[in-house]
Protein backbone atom coordinates (compact mmCIF):
# COMPACT_ATOMS: atom_id res chain seq x y z
CA UNK A 1 0.00 0.00 0.00
CA UNK A 2 2.80 2.30 0.92
CA UNK A 3 4.48 1.42 -2.36
CA UNK A 4 1.39 2.47 -4.34
CA UNK A 5 1.06 5.72 -2.42
CA UNK A 6 4.74 6.45 -3.10
CA UNK A 7 4.24 5.88 -6.87
CA UNK A 8 1.15 8.09 -6.89
CA UNK A 9 3.11 10.84 -5.13
CA UNK A 10 5.93 10.62 -7.66
CA UNK A 11 3.44 10.79 -10.53
CA UNK A 12 1.76 13.88 -9.09
CA UNK A 13 5.12 15.56 -8.50
CA UNK A 14 6.23 14.87 -12.08
CA UNK A 15 2.97 16.33 -13.43
CA UNK A 16 3.44 19.53 -11.42
CA UNK A 17 6.99 19.96 -12.69
CA UNK A 18 5.79 19.55 -16.29
CA UNK A 19 3.09 22.17 -15.79
CA UNK A 20 5.55 24.60 -14.22
CA UNK A 21 7.92 24.16 -17.12
CA UNK A 22 5.19 25.14 -19.63
CA UNK A 23 3.99 28.27 -17.79
CA UNK A 24 5.52 31.62 -16.91
CA UNK A 25 6.04 34.90 -18.85
CA UNK A 26 6.73 34.76 -22.58
CA UNK A 27 10.40 35.04 -23.46
CA UNK A 28 11.65 37.75 -25.91
CA UNK A 29 12.56 36.15 -29.25
CA UNK A 30 16.26 35.98 -30.01
CA UNK A 31 17.38 38.25 -32.84
CA UNK A 32 17.81 36.43 -36.10
CA UNK A 33 20.83 36.67 -38.36
CA UNK A 34 18.69 38.22 -41.13
CA UNK A 35 18.64 42.05 -41.32
CA UNK A 36 15.42 43.75 -40.27
CA UNK A 37 13.61 46.60 -41.97
CA UNK A 38 14.78 48.98 -39.23
CA UNK A 39 18.20 50.62 -39.70
CA UNK A 40 20.97 49.33 -37.47
CA UNK A 41 22.87 51.65 -35.16
CA UNK A 42 26.20 50.81 -36.80
CA UNK A 43 26.82 50.22 -40.51
CA UNK A 44 27.88 46.77 -41.53
CA UNK A 45 31.12 46.04 -43.31
CA UNK A 46 29.21 44.96 -46.41
CA UNK A 47 29.12 47.55 -49.25
CA UNK A 48 25.82 49.36 -49.67
CA UNK A 49 23.80 49.36 -52.87
CA UNK A 50 24.68 51.81 -55.62
CA UNK A 51 22.75 55.13 -55.33
CA UNK A 52 19.82 55.52 -57.68
CA UNK A 53 18.92 58.52 -59.80
CA UNK A 54 15.91 59.20 -57.58
CA UNK A 55 16.46 62.00 -55.01
CA UNK A 56 16.62 60.87 -51.40
CA UNK A 57 14.07 62.12 -48.91
CA UNK A 58 16.84 63.14 -46.51
CA UNK A 59 19.83 64.45 -48.51
CA UNK A 60 23.23 64.45 -46.85
CA UNK A 61 23.56 68.21 -47.28
CA UNK A 62 21.51 71.12 -48.46
CA UNK A 63 23.43 71.27 -51.74
CA UNK A 64 22.13 67.80 -52.64
CA UNK A 65 18.67 69.39 -53.09
CA UNK A 66 19.88 71.95 -55.63
CA UNK A 67 19.49 71.72 -59.39
CA UNK A 68 21.94 73.12 -61.94
CA UNK A 69 20.40 75.77 -64.20
CA UNK A 70 22.57 76.41 -67.25
CA UNK A 71 22.15 79.90 -68.68
CA UNK A 72 23.99 79.78 -71.99
CA UNK A 73 26.30 82.74 -72.40
CA UNK A 74 25.87 83.78 -68.77
CA UNK A 75 26.81 81.01 -66.35
CA UNK A 76 25.60 78.34 -63.92
CA UNK A 77 23.03 78.68 -61.16
CA UNK A 78 22.37 76.19 -58.37
CA UNK A 79 18.86 76.49 -56.99
CA UNK A 80 16.05 74.19 -55.83
CA UNK A 81 13.64 72.90 -58.44
CA UNK A 82 10.79 75.18 -59.45
CA UNK A 83 12.60 78.28 -60.71
CA UNK A 84 11.75 79.63 -64.16
CA UNK A 85 14.61 80.99 -66.25
CA UNK A 86 14.88 83.29 -69.26
CA UNK A 87 18.09 84.42 -70.97
CA UNK A 88 18.93 87.10 -73.49
CA UNK A 89 21.56 89.51 -74.76
CA UNK A 90 21.97 93.22 -75.39
CA UNK A 91 24.32 95.21 -77.57
CA UNK A 92 23.64 98.66 -76.12
CA UNK A 93 25.03 100.45 -74.26
CA UNK A 94 27.62 97.63 -74.12
CA UNK A 95 27.57 93.98 -75.24
CA UNK A 96 26.20 91.82 -72.41
CA UNK A 97 24.23 88.67 -71.73
CA UNK A 98 21.76 88.18 -68.90
CA UNK A 99 19.60 85.62 -67.12
CA UNK A 100 16.37 86.13 -65.19
CA UNK A 101 15.31 83.47 -62.69
CA UNK A 102 11.99 83.72 -60.89
CA UNK A 103 10.22 81.74 -58.19
CA UNK A 104 7.13 83.43 -56.74
CA UNK A 105 8.16 86.76 -55.23
CA UNK A 106 11.87 85.92 -55.51
CA UNK A 107 13.75 87.17 -58.53
CA UNK A 108 17.44 86.79 -59.46
CA UNK A 109 18.78 88.89 -62.33
CA UNK A 110 22.34 88.23 -63.47
CA UNK A 111 24.45 90.10 -66.02
CA UNK A 112 27.69 89.05 -67.72
CA UNK A 113 30.15 91.45 -69.33
CA UNK A 114 32.92 89.84 -71.36
CA UNK A 115 36.24 91.20 -72.62
CA UNK A 116 34.45 92.59 -75.70
CA UNK A 117 32.36 94.87 -73.50
CA UNK A 118 35.44 96.35 -71.86
CA UNK A 119 37.16 96.74 -75.20
CA UNK A 120 34.11 98.62 -76.48
CA UNK A 121 34.16 100.85 -73.40
CA UNK A 122 37.91 101.44 -73.76
CA UNK A 123 38.69 100.38 -70.19
CA UNK A 124 40.58 97.36 -68.82
CA UNK A 125 38.86 94.40 -67.23
CA UNK A 126 38.72 94.92 -63.44
CA UNK A 127 41.32 92.96 -61.47
CA UNK A 128 38.75 91.73 -58.92
CA UNK A 129 35.29 92.39 -57.53
CA UNK A 130 36.57 95.08 -55.18
CA UNK A 131 37.92 97.11 -58.08
CA UNK A 132 34.74 96.33 -60.01
CA UNK A 133 32.62 97.83 -57.22
CA UNK A 134 34.21 101.23 -57.82
CA UNK A 135 33.51 101.34 -61.57
CA UNK A 136 30.99 103.94 -62.72
CA UNK A 137 28.76 101.31 -64.32
CA UNK A 138 28.27 99.64 -60.94
CA UNK A 139 27.98 102.77 -58.80
CA UNK A 140 25.46 104.61 -60.98
CA UNK A 141 22.58 102.34 -60.03
CA UNK A 142 23.24 102.38 -56.28
CA UNK A 143 21.71 104.67 -53.65
CA UNK A 144 24.02 107.21 -52.07
CA UNK A 145 26.18 105.75 -49.34
CA UNK A 146 25.85 102.12 -50.47
CA UNK A 147 28.97 100.16 -49.54
CA UNK A 148 30.11 96.67 -50.47
CA UNK A 149 31.30 94.05 -47.98
CA UNK A 150 31.73 90.27 -47.76
CA UNK A 151 28.96 88.19 -46.21
CA UNK A 152 29.48 84.88 -44.42
CA UNK A 153 29.29 82.95 -47.71
CA UNK A 154 31.93 85.02 -49.49
CA UNK A 155 29.50 87.15 -51.49
CA UNK A 156 30.83 90.66 -52.13
CA UNK A 157 27.51 92.47 -51.75
CA UNK A 158 25.55 95.56 -50.88
CA UNK A 159 21.90 95.63 -49.81
CA UNK A 160 19.33 98.40 -50.15
CA UNK A 161 15.58 99.06 -50.42
CA UNK A 162 14.14 100.78 -53.48
CA UNK A 163 11.44 103.44 -53.30
CA UNK A 164 8.75 100.88 -54.17
CA UNK A 165 9.68 98.69 -51.19
CA UNK A 166 11.70 96.15 -53.17
CA UNK A 167 14.73 94.79 -51.31
CA UNK A 168 17.84 94.25 -53.44
CA UNK A 169 20.77 92.06 -52.42
CA UNK A 170 23.39 92.95 -55.03
CA UNK A 171 26.35 90.58 -55.43
CA UNK A 172 29.33 91.18 -57.73
CA UNK A 173 30.85 88.22 -59.58
CA UNK A 174 34.10 87.54 -61.41
CA UNK A 175 34.67 84.89 -64.07
CA UNK A 176 37.48 84.06 -66.43
CA UNK A 177 37.94 87.13 -68.65
CA UNK A 178 34.53 88.44 -67.62
CA UNK A 179 32.69 90.21 -64.83
CA UNK A 180 29.10 89.97 -63.73
CA UNK A 181 26.61 90.30 -60.94
CA UNK A 182 23.58 88.69 -59.34
CA UNK A 183 20.75 90.83 -58.00
CA UNK A 184 18.33 89.09 -55.67
CA UNK A 185 15.16 91.16 -55.30
CA UNK A 186 11.93 90.61 -53.39
CA UNK A 187 9.12 92.64 -51.78
CA UNK A 188 9.93 93.95 -48.33
CA UNK A 189 8.64 91.57 -45.65
CA UNK A 190 9.04 88.42 -47.78
CA UNK A 191 10.14 85.35 -45.82
CA UNK A 192 13.31 84.13 -47.52
CA UNK A 193 14.09 80.44 -47.90
CA UNK A 194 16.95 79.18 -45.78
CA UNK A 195 20.19 79.02 -47.73
CA UNK A 196 19.37 81.61 -50.38
CA UNK A 197 22.55 83.64 -49.77
CA UNK A 198 24.56 80.46 -50.15
CA UNK A 199 22.80 79.84 -53.48
CA UNK A 200 24.03 83.25 -54.62
CA UNK A 201 27.58 82.31 -53.67
CA UNK A 202 27.39 79.20 -55.90
CA UNK A 203 26.63 81.19 -59.07
CA UNK A 204 29.39 80.84 -61.65
CA UNK A 205 29.77 83.52 -64.32
CA UNK A 206 31.34 82.04 -67.46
Amino acid sequence: MRHKNFLALLLALSLCLCLLAGCGGSKEPEPTAEPTAEPTAEPTAEPTAEPTAEPTTEPESEEDELVEYVAEGVGLFYLPEGWEMETGSLEEPLPQTYADLTNGDLHIHSNRFGADAYEAAGVPLPADVEEYSNRAGVRQGLPEGAEFAYDEFGNYFTEYVQDDGTVVYYVLKQGEDCMGDALLSYPEGTELPEGIYQWLSLIVIQ
